[in-house]
């Protein structure tokens, strides 16, 4: 890097470079100004348009927010028609006790305490073993 070509060659020090880049500099400030000069205007006359936007927007999340209620109300009535009704056996086939555990605490520990069989529709069927 000491070669005599790279110490006689500073072009960052020519009056041309310097004139070039404040030349540069003053259009992309000039532009710059222009641009934010236009932004505020606009901004003036678009009031009107930002207060309907924002009665739209209100419109629209008030509508999402009944429909989420409504959706909500339809999950629960759907869980509520699908209350889980067991049948639980004892190890001879004949029927032990039926009903819905999320009602009935002993119900809920004989179904934990039995084997799983099978299901048809809501309903479970599980057996006791000895």
């Amino acid at each position: 890097m000491n070669s005599p070509k790279v110490n006689k060659t500073n072009s960052s020090n020519s009056p041309k470079v310097r004139n070039l880049s404040a030349i540069i500099a003053v259009m992309l400030a000039a532009v710059t100004l222009f641009q934010a000069g236009n932004l505020k205007s606009n901004d003036l006359s678009n009031k009107e348009v930002s207060t309907m936007e924002a009665e739209l927007i209100a419109d629209i999340d008030q509508f999402f927010a009944d429909e989420d209620f409504i959706l909500e109300e339809e999950i629960y009535m759907e869980m509520e028609e699908e209350a889980e009704e067991v049948n639980i056996f004892d190890a001879d086939n004949n029927i032990f006790a039926s009903g819905n555990p999320a009602n009935d605490i002993e119900l809920r520990k004989l179904v934990n305490q039995a084997d799983y069989i099978s299901s048809f529709g809501s309903e479970k069927y599980y057996r006791l073993s000895k």
